[in-house]
């Protein structure tokens, strides 16, 4: 890769050989490549999704941008490689499938100036180095594990934080190390700490608190679910037990906990309880027992010196802080130049003489003797960074460190550029930004919080510039993007960057005002709009008035709204209060005629209000405007248009939405009963759901813990008493929920696959469990008895991931499907002897998500990345066949099928945040029935039947899971009208079609025309005349056609009732005189 050698040229580079990949791979659609890094479900260093838009890569491919995370660019890669290498085996460039020539390469691009009209001139003079292409410094970030080999100046304080950990371990307690902001107290932890424990074999565990702390560390702890209470006089043993069982044997010496900015724990927890319980899960990990066995693991908590006073008032942390503390302090002199100079030679990069000499003297300069102010060292870190971005033949100089600004000006002209390359309207989503990315303290500094982008652009009032802005912040670095979450890289900037301080301060009053008023309109969206929860009094006329001269822009949507409902609730207490005085004064006057005209007037405007809101959202949440459409009703009982809607959706699907994951369902799976429902999510948790009622379901207990990455699948055993998971930590847990209030976990996880475990399912006797894995297996478990499960046959073949499996309703058969884009059937009559049969099933053009067999066993049907539906023929195994052509309709592939236990129907699930619905009663012909099933805001992963087959389960990439009322029949519609003799109904669809139904025995309405329309848009409403033979339909551009209906099965050809130049306008619905 001599392309290398310029590094100057770094980006262009990157972009060049990334275009050079993409052609190779045969240039595919930027969607397409889009959905294939989604498919892969890669996570990164967080354990956060990978996801990549096609904008972004094609903004790499132009060089507008550099990936900002290896795995993002590494998911894209693995997308690309293998289409490049099945066309060329041999690269065309050396290194180009590589992965490893592919980091180097983006490290260097990553360290590349950004072109700037400000650093034009310094960028054309710089000539390409022969040395010192990866920059050794950090800028605002922390160092990491990983940069260990940059780390320097800090070896006497790392030396002094081990022998702490030795006191500690003799005398137990938890050990804290104080500094202030920007002392380096993060970089101490992972890049001076961890590496010397790991040097020693000991296990180390690290988390940040975040806003849920308990949670962050049961997903670390798995035995610690459901968190012990710290009363019960249990609690300490059962603590240091779930210790002990996740650090297991090991050689090294007593496990580390490291809890980095532990400030967390009261800056972003709202729940005092959830505080005082983490406090105390920690101390008893870290103390002895009482029958003196040794405490399991050493604690380490990194914090903010000016949270000292909050720590006083907890007993476990005051301890430690009067006896095991470490105050990190400034570095020396001798260890400052080290800081500068180590790092630079350590990747053949040399100084200017001089240039050490001056940031020492300036670094010192402002500090108390001599000695510089412990927060400077990330304000000298990216002055480094904008110096090594001005090197000169790998050489950093007095002119490249003065140009960047020095210690002080480095960050401040950094931000001021990449501020004063937005335009006035991202300027302004800039600011909001940022200041949502601050917590201000009543009594202590201002702190980093951490947002995620959908949050932030959803709050926005203009989210595009707000996404905009987030771009240009994080290629300046002053920003850090992940997978899902964003954060200001470091507190020093809020206090380095003028304009962002003079933000914070100019007003400290309103910015809390803002800060408690947008955190309780988030509270009021989490509880669904309680209002209880609306402002009163003297809080709301206050808020209302920062708010009046402050402006809308200044607040998040959801802030806006809480504060417009709460207003609203103090209108209508008035309006009550003096309503009801009014009251008084209209019975006095006996004035009862104008009180029930102006009711009416009220009642009809509420009414239009309604009907208005149903009809926005029937495309987009067909639910919720049906639950509008009955309200409507109800208001007016007498409204034939309300009538006419509420009967034409009566047999369309409804969903009841369930709440409580926190991140993407993968699985839905009921009991045998169906009176439970398990959901499994990438927010590493099972919950279990009490759908005996599926108009009222509720939460059983808690969240299953254990899983320490997502779970990808949950399934009932066929008797209901045990459920399976499995994820992507490569593991099978078996729970007991023969009492579902009190599950509990069975045996040890299950190990023997190499990475994620996509799905399981077991045996129609319950006496086998299959597993699919991305190592290409599939493994069958005896599951029989009541010991711990065993592995009793490995399925091999699949030359890539296996993501789908299902048994046969008599067990005798397997199918599984995956990557390869192929279906294999197996006989496991014997599961100890499986048996392939020959004839793989070949027909979709991209991998398998989901295979289900029909309830006869005789139909197979298959979900494929293709988009498309399959139905394959297996009544004999040995001859499978495929039955017709795929069923197609979804723009999104297709994640999960399900057949109802009936076998007349099939369920599929596509990214396309639908679910399809399909009449296979002759699996031959295929019918799709109805319309989509819309309504999520994410992909649509999951479904699957209950067992009497009213009801559909469906998870989403939006958290939520719903509960669809399965229709009796394939009789749909948006609008509808009974003929005068009630035998025939007109039902008008989404898609503009219309369709006449024989409805003589309202229990089997039966079609009796194919759906017809005419040309000019999608109808709004259908009218008989009052003799029966013919029908008016009202179309989307309110022109009347008129279609002769005598023979209900062979309507005749339309003619319009007035010429669509001039259209009616008028009443919503037509009306036919006799």
């Amino acid at each position: 890769m001599d392309a290398l050698s310029s590094d100057s040229q770094a980006r262009t580079t990157f972009a060049e050989r990334l275009a050079l990949l993409y052609r190779e791979a045969g240039n595919p659609p930027l969607k397409r490549v889009s959905e294939a890094v989604a498919q892969l479900q890669r996570v990164d260093e967080r354990g956060r999704p990978v996801r990549v838009s096609a904008q972004r890569i094609s903004d790499w491919r132009r060089a507008k941008n550099v990936p900002a995370q290896f795995p993002a660019l590494a998911a894209v890669l693995q997308v690309l490689v293998p289409q490049a290498r099945r066309a060329r085996p041999s690269p065309v460039s050396p290194g180009l499938y590589d992965m490893a020539q592919w980091q180097l390469l983006w490290e260097r691009a990553v360290a590349d100036p950004v072109e700037a009209p400000e650093s034009a001139p310094a960028a054309a003079e710089e000539e390409p180095p022969a040395v010192g292409t990866v920059c050794p410094y950090r800028g605002l970030a922390s160092y990491r594990q990983e940069d260990a080999r940059w780390f320097f100046g800090r070896e006497r304080s790392t030396a002094a934080l081990l022998g702490q950990l030795t006191a500690a371990e003799r005398s137990g307690g938890l050990l804290m190390l104080v500094g202030a902001s920007g002392a380096g107290k993060s970089s101490l932890l992972n890049a001076g700490l961890v590496p010397s424990l790991r040097e020693g074999e000991r296990q180390v565990l690290q988390l940040v608190p975040g806003a849920d702390p308990l949670t962050e560390l049961v997903r670390r702890l798995p035995g610690l679910a459901p968190v012990p209470d710290p009363g019960d006089p249990g609690f300490g043993d059962r603590v240091r037990a779930a210790v002990r069982a996740w650090a297991g044997e090991s050689s090294g010496g007593r496990p580390v906990v490291i809890v980095d900015q532990f400030e967390e724990t009261f800056t972003l927890c709202a729940e005092e309880d959830d505080r005082h319980t983490f406090v105390q899960l920690l101390h008893a990990a870290s103390t002895p027992g009482e029958d003196g066995t040794p405490a399991p693991a050493l604690v380490v908590l990194g914090i903010r010196a000016d949270f000292y006073e909050q720590c006083l008032g907890y007993p476990e942390l005051a301890d430690a802080l009067q006896h095991r503390h470490m105050v990190l302090g400034p570095l020396t002199s001798t260890e400052l130049r080290e800081a500068v100079t180590a790092p630079a030679k350590a990747v053949g990069l040399e100084l200017e003489p001089g240039l050490a000499e001056l940031i020492v003297r300036e670094v010192s300069a402002d500090g108390p003797r001599g000695a510089h102010d412990a927060g400077v060292l990330p304000l000298l870190s990216h002055a480094l960074l904008a110096t090594w971005q001005r090197r000169k033949a790998g050489r950093l100089t007095l002119a490249g460190y003065r140009a960047a600004g020095g210690i002080q000006g480095a960050v401040a002209a950094t931000a001021e550029r990449a501020w004063s390359g937005l335009d006035p309207a991202a300027r302004t989503a800039a600011r909001l930004l940022l200041l949502r990315l601050v917590r201000l303290g009543e009594d202590t500094q201002a702190t980093r919080r951490r947002g995620t982008r959908r949050q932030l652009a959803a709050e926005s009032s203009d989210p595009d510039k707000t996404e905009e802005s987030l771009e240009a912040l994080a290629r300046a670095r002053l920003v850090t993007l992940d997978a899902e979450t964003v954060e200001i890289t470091h507190e020093a900037l809020l206090h380095a960057w003028p304009r962002l301080r003079e933000w914070i301060d100019e007003d400290r009053g309103g910015n809390l005002l803002r800060q408690r008023l947008e955190e309780d309109g988030r509270a009021w969206e989490e509880s669904r709009r309680d209002s209880a929860l609306l402002y009163r009094g003297s809080r709301l006329e206050q808020a209302h008035a920062w708010a009046k001269s402050a402006g809308d822009t200044f607040l998040t949507r959801s802030a806006m709204e809480f504060l417009a409902a709460s207003v609203r609730l103090r209108r209508r207490i008035l309006w009550i209060s003096r309503g009801a005085v009014s009251a008084l004064v209209v019975l006095a006057l006996v004035a009862v005629g104008s009180a029930v005209v102006a009711w009416q007037q009220r009642n009809d405007a509420v009414f239009e209000q309604v009907v208005a809101e149903a009809d926005r959202v029937q495309y987009t949440d067909p639910s919720l405007s049906a639950q509008l459409d009955l309200v409507a009703h109800r208001l007016r009982p007498g409204d034939e248009g309300t009538a006419n809607r509420l009967l034409s959706i009566v047999n369309a699907p409804l969903a009841t939405p369930l709440l409580g994951h926190t991140g993407a369902v993968y699985l839905t799976s009921f009991s045998p009963d169906g009176k439970l429902l398990a959901t499994a999510s990438y927010d590493r948790t099972i919950r279990l759901w009490d759908v005996s009622d599926p108009r009222r379901p509720f939460p059983v207990g808690g969240p299953l813990y254990g899983h320490t990455s997502w779970v990808s699948s949950a399934v009932f055993s066929p008797d209901g008493r045990t459920l399976a998971s499995a994820a992507d930590d490569g593991t099978i847990r078996m729970w007991d929920v023969s009492d579902p209030r009190r599950p509990s976990s069975l045996h040890t996880p299950l190990t023997g696959h190499e990475g994620t475990i996509y799905l399981i399912a077991f045996s129609p006797d319950g006496r086998t469990l299959a597993s699919a894995g991305e190592d290409r297996t599939v493994r069958l478990w005896d599951v029989a008895g009541k010991d711990r499960p065993r592995t009793v046959g490995v399925l091999t073949g699949a030359r890539e991931a296996v993501r789908s499996i299902a048994f046969s309703p008599d067990g005798r058969t397997l199918a599984a499907g995956g990557d390869d884009d192929t279906i294999r059937l197996w006989n496991v009559t014997d599961p100890h002897h499986p048996r392939r049969y020959d004839t793989p099933l070949t027909g979709h053009t991209d991998l398998v998500h989901s295979v289900a067999f029909s309830p006869d066993g005789r139909t197979l049907a298959s979900g494929g990345a293709d988009d498309t539906i399959r139905l394959w023929n297996v009544t004999d195994p040995g001859r499978a066949s495929a039955l017709g052509p795929p069923l197609t309709g979804h723009t999104g592939p297709i994640w999960s099928v399900d057949f109802s236990p009936d076998g007349d129907t099939l369920a599929a699930a596509s990214a396309d945040s639908t679910a399809s619905l399909w009449n296979v009663s002759d699996p031959a012909y295929p019918s799709q029935v109805g319309e989509p099933l819309a309504g999520s805001s994410g992909e649509m992963y999951a479904l699957g039947f209950s067992p009497d087959g009213r009801t559909l389960a469906t998870g989403s990439g939006d958290s939520k899971v719903r509960l669809w009322a399965v229709p009796t029949s394939d009789m749909f519609g948006r609008a509808g009208a009974f003929r005068p003799d009630g035998n025939v109904l007109a039902t008008a669809a989404r898609d503009g079609s219309v369709r006449l139904w024989n409805v003589r025995d309202p229990q089997r309405p039966r079609a009796l025309n194919k759906p017809f329309m005419p040309d000019d848009g999608g109808q709004r409403s259908v009218l008989f005349s009052p003799d029966g033979r013919t029908l008016a339909v009202l179309t989307g551009n309110r022109s009347v056609y008129l279609w002769d209906v005598s023979d209900p099965a062979h309507p005749g050809l339309p003619r319009p009732a007035a010429d669509p130049a001039h259209p009616i306008h008028g009443p919503r619905r037509p009306r036919l005189q006799p």
